[in-house]
């Protein structure tokens, strides 16, 4: 850097600028005065304008001043470089900052054509005057308007001037309406403090009548065949009560009615028309249909002068009536009842504000009776609601308890059937046909256990018991491991799989790993098993961020999508609203015979428990793309490796302890299995018949590790695992220090919420029945800290090569073998398809014995294949409905 500096600042090898000038003083001040008076000008510019800029930020072009600012800087800090040049020849700091300086001339000349339109789009001072014109113009017309409100100011001042001095004169009559207002607000709160019809109506009457000033308020309520009868009544001192009379109901509900001019028997009998009626209070007239004609009141200032019957007028003298105001009472849109006001006194008008108040409370009473008759319905209804719950809530328990029954008696026989079959694979002297048959007997026991396991999964999420349990785990490796499991079953087929893995993926995440896995081997293996050809591909990414969910605020979390596409038969759209439907499958599922249709509509809720959604776009014969999207949390990779494959163990390694299990199972098969399965490895094996005896037995003997099974007589292994910790807690300080017991839960129960119960309970550890023997044995291991002898696993024998069956060798063969065939097959029948093969003839027995190798090891997919293009279509059909129809 200093050599640098004294190149660039250097000055023997070049003469000053003065020697151009000879030294000549007059010549030599004339430059250097220029140049200082051109510096200095040059530098007033830019200060202006920064100071302008930075007092006007609201201007705009400020980015255009300041590059000019900036520009002619530079310009006035060269001629001083020039005066410098004079006497000390510093040409490259000369030359470096003249092109300083046409650089920022050429930015500031390129962004001045860059902003010349909107230079150019700025108003000329013309243009402006005439904007000035046009605002004093609307000012003006503002001023006049203004000018113009301001006289009806006036006017209207001296109008409310006026209307104020009959205001003044209107105060006793204000004050009255007030005091009305205060007591219809009173009655409504009053109302909307209670649900119980009878204080409402004694408490509604009450007030109304001492705010009209009237001799008696009453509510009156129909019957279906609108007779009815009083249920409140307020009424002043002196007159008689309605409600004391016990004749009072049939005296006016009946005798009256009987009178043969009563005007409501005619009405009732068809023999008066209604337009001849005078709107009165009637209780029947015509079916209430004066006030169903939404009829707001009725009023009678004179019941004398109103020209009534003398039937109805014999009622209204029981009533002591002689005027009264009637208004409906609406339920909705339904007749409830009628309320009345009745003056007994004399004749009476009644005022607007008077009616008005009374139209009021009827309707809030309408209101009132409504919320009433809910709260009684909701009231039932939540009885009932309550007794549903109830009957709900047995019949889970119910379920509960049947999921978890059927779950340990299916998988305790699974697990003898699996465990015996490992056994008997592990034998070295086993011929390759017995081998087989073990292959066999392990492959239909799995096929077995995975509907086992699917059905009772799908009664899991009927019934609600399914729980989401994450845990951190290797992502990579679990997508890895699915692609080492499916490939074969590809390349099969041979079709092109692969797990396309996005760069930004995540190594390790916590997730629930077990659903996830789950999820991705149906949706794969759906794929694999309806594409006949071309590629089937799994796509991992992270979702871009932005997206407003409330987990983007947790750290380290984000959105993962997975994608699985295939190139197979597709799904028709009408098939698509019920492929989630448990049960229910496509044609192309059907077809094929083979599934319960219970994967994809598992797989959709295990993607909604964990907090994504799984979606499907498909085309006929193009193929189908199942996605979802499932929110994890990125943690370190913290996620221990699993430990290599090292074979078969053989025994214990010498030079350790021996170890003691006790076996706690009341099942003697899964007892033996056991028993025959640890004492040869090198195990000291004792057994238990139940949680009582497995005490007892640890109690004496002090095993190293307790395999406990969760359900057995006396004492379950809950209680017998907690009574082993109570007394491991209870040991005297004075003995030495017991290291506590290793207890591993073997359950057969299909619920995975439980095991928290059983870790609990004091459990070290879970592993579910039929457990595989590897991982019994590694588990055990870890736990104890054992060491193993390992063998390699033994390899069957070389098949010999077999060449390739395709469905061109099975065109010669009779149309209805191939149709029986491709049915076996579809209905998944090896023993159909082996009785098939034998009557071939000795020319075809190479067929034969392929068709046989495949159907052994349950390859019907294949079979179906190679016979669908020589199969008679209608029996193809036939077959498809068959199947659907199981």
């Amino acid at each position: 850097m200093s050599s640098f500096l004294s190149f660039l600042l250097g000055s023997e090898r070049y003469i000053p600028h003065g020697h151009c000038y000879l030294w000549q003083t007059p010549l030599v001040s004339l430059h250097v005065i220029s140049d200082l008076l051109i510096a200095i000008a040059y530098f007033s510019i830019p200060a202006m304008l920064v100071y302008f800029v930075r007092k006007r930020r609201d201007i705009a072009f400020s980015k255009a001043f300041s590059l000019a600012g900036a520009f002619i800087f530079l310009c006035g800090f060269g001629h001083l470089i020039d005066i410098f040049t004079l006497w000390y020849p510093a040409y490259w700091v000369s030359g470096v900052w003249r092109a300083l300086t046409a650089l920022v001339s050429c930015i500031t000349a390129l962004k001045l054509v860059e902003w010349l339109p909107e230079f150019l789009a700025l108003r000329s001072p013309e243009e402006l005057e005439e904007l000035n014109q046009q605002l004093a113009v609307e000012i003006g017309k503002k001023q006049a308007a203004y000018d113009e409100m301001e006289h009806r100011v006036e006017e209207r001042t001296l109008e409310l001037s006026e209307a104020n001095t009959q205001l003044c004169s209107s105060q006793v009559l204000l004050q009255k309406v007030a005091d009305r207002e205060r007591t219809t607000s009173q009655i409504i709160r009053q109302m909307r403090q209670s649900l119980k019809l009878e204080k409402i109506f004694a408490v509604t009457t009450e007030e109304l009548r001492q705010a009209l000033d009237c001799d008696r308020t009453v509510v009156y309520r129909f019957n279906s065949d609108w007779s009815g009868n009083i249920i409140a009544e307020s009424v002043t001192p002196g007159w008689h009560p309605l409600l004391e009379n016990p004749d009072y109901d049939d005296h006016w509900g009946h005798s009256a009615l009987d009178q043969p001019c009563c005007t409501v028997r005619l009405v009732a009998q068809g023999e008066l028309p209604v337009e001849s009626l005078i709107e009165d209070t009637h209780l029947q007239e015509n079916a209430g249909r004066t006030y169903l004609k939404k009829v707001d009141y009725l009023t009678v200032p004179d019941v004398y002068a109103a020209g009534f019957p003398p039937c109805y007028l014999n009622l209204l003298k029981d009533l002591q009536a002689r005027a009264y105001l009637i208004v409906p009472i609406l339920a909705g849109s339904r007749l409830w009842g009628l309320m009345a006001c009745y003056q007994n006194t004399g004749p009476r008008q009644w005022d607007t504000d008077e009616i008005g108040m009374v139209v009021q409370v009827g309707d809030q009473l309408g209101v009132a009776i409504q919320q009433a008759e809910l709260f009684n319905r909701t009231q039932q209804q939540a009885k009932a609601l309550e007794k549903a719950r109830d009957a709900a809530e047995v019949a889970n328990r119910a379920k509960s308890e049947f999921l978890a029954n059927m779950s340990h008696e299916l998988r305790t026989p699974l697990n003898a059937i699996l465990g015996f079959a490992q056994l008997i694979h592990n034998d070295v002297t086993l011929s390759e046909a017995t081998r087989n048959y073990t292959d066999i007997i392990n492959r239909s026991g799995e096929h077995l256990l995975g509907l086992i396991n699917n059905i009772l999964e799908m009664s899991k999420i009927e019934a609600g018991l399914l729980v989401c349990t994450p845990r951190d785990f290797d992502l990579s490796r679990l997508l890895d491991n699915l692609n080492d499991l499916l490939q074969l079953k590809a390349k099969t087929k041979k079709l092109d799989l692969q797990v396309i893995k996005d760069d930004s993926l995540p190594s390790c995440v916590h997730a629930d790993e077990g659903k996830l896995r789950q999820v991705l081997l149906n949706l794969l293996g759906n794929a694999i098993k309806f594409t006949q050809q071309g590629h089937v591909h799994l796509r991992v990414w992270v979702e871009a961020s932005g997206a407003s969910d409330d987990r983007a605020s947790t750290p380290n979390a984000l959105q993962l999508n997975f994608a699985v596409v295939d190139t197979g038969s597709g799904i028709a759209p009408e098939e698509l609203s019920t492929l989630f439907d448990p049960f229910k499958q496509a044609q192309a599922g059907l077809s094929s015979g083979q599934g319960t249709g219970l994967g994809l509509p598992i797989s959709r809720r295990y993607v909604e428990l964990m907090g994504g959604c799984l979606t499907v776009e498909s085309t006929v014969g193009q193929g189908s793309c199942f996605q979802f999207t499932l929110p994890v949390e990125v943690v370190a990779d913290s996620v221990p490796t699993q430990l290599p494959n090292q074979g078969r163990i053989k025994a214990l390694a010498p030079g350790q302890p021996t170890p003691r299990i006790l076996v706690a199972e009341d099942n003697p098969t899964n007892r033996l299995l056991l028993t025959k399965l640890l004492q040869p490895l090198g195990f000291e094996v004792k057994m238990a018949e139940n949680g009582a005896e497995a005490l007892t037995q640890w109690q004496q003997w002090q095993p190293h590790l307790v395999l406990m099974d969760m359900r057995m007589p006396i004492l379950d292994g809950y209680e017998t695992t907690r009574q082993i910790r109570q007394r491991e807690a209870s040991q005297p300080p004075t003995q030495p220090p017991v290291q506590p017991t290793v207890i591993i839960a073997l359950t057969a129960t299909a619920f995975e919420d439980q095991q928290a119960t059983m870790l609990a309970a004091g459990c070290d550890a879970c592993m579910r029945k039929p457990f595989i023997t590897q991982e019994l044995l590694s588990r055990i291991g870890q736990s104890l800290g054992l060491r193993y002898d390992y063998q390699a696993e033994v390899e069957p024998a070389p098949r010999p090569p077999k060449s390739d069956l395709s469905a061109d060798a099975l065109a010669h063969l009779p149309q209805a073998w191939l149709d029986q065939l491709y049915h076996a097959a579809a209905q998944g029948s090896d023993e159909q398809i082996l009785d098939l093969v034998q009557g071939l003839p000795e020319t075809d027995q190479w067929i034969a014995a392929q068709l046989k190798q495949q159907a052994e090891i349950f390859q019907f997919e294949q079979i179906m294949a190679l016979a669908q293009p020589w199969i008679n279509q209608n029996a193809c059909s036939a077959t498809a409905t068959q199947v659907g129809g199981r």
